[in-house]
Formats: structure tokens, C-alpha cells, sequence
């Protein structure tokens, strides 16, 4: 079903591309229409990138379980410099 919903998606922007040109090329470039169609182009495009994320998350991800102990094991200085020391100025305000 969301290889169906893809097709048609990526059939209705290519029908809205070619209406968009064909109303482009009958106005002689003046149409408004032309570039309104152009401008629904990212709705198709929305469910088909949500239809591929959905399918990404859906499939099994081999997770490791945290390990408690990796705190203790790679503990970071917590501490920050001077800014005196590091070569920072004062602020003047």
C-alpha cells in the first residue's frame, strides 16, 4: 500500500509540472496559475518523505542497552577555565 501511495504521488507531481507548463505556455508566460500550481508541488512530496520516514523507524533497530558503568568510566573535567588564563579579555561595557 505505501509503494501505491508513492507512485501516486510522484504521478501527481508530474501532472501538476506539466499543467503548470501547459497553462505557462497558453498565457503566453503571464498566468499566475502557472507558478500556483508549482507552489502545491511540496504536498505530494510531504507524504511521500513522511511515508519513507514511517518505514524507516518501523524496522528493527538493534539497540545496545546502556551500561551504567560508562559514567564512571569516561567522567570529563567539569570545570571551566579562567578566561584570564585562557587569554580571554575583560568585557567593556
Amino acid at each position: 500500500m505505501r509503494r501505491a501511495g508513492i507512485t501516486v504521488s510522484w504521478i501527481i507531481i508530474i501532472l501538476l509540472i506539466l499543467s503548470s507548463a501547459n497553462s505557462f505556455v497558453k498565457s503566453g508566460g503571464d498566468s499566475i496559475n502557472a507558478w500556483a500550481l508549482l507552489l502545491l508541488i511540496p504536498l505530494p512530496l510531504l507524504f511521500i518523505i513522511s511515508e519513507r520516514s514511517v518505514s524507516e523507524n518501523s524496522e528493527d533497530i538493534n539497540l545496545e542497552k546502556w551500561d551504567e558503568d560508562n559514567d564512571e568510566k569516561y567522567k570529563l573535567k567539569k570545570e571551566a577555565d579562567d578566561p584570564l588564563e585562557s587569554g580571554f579579555d575583560i568585557p567593556t561595557l
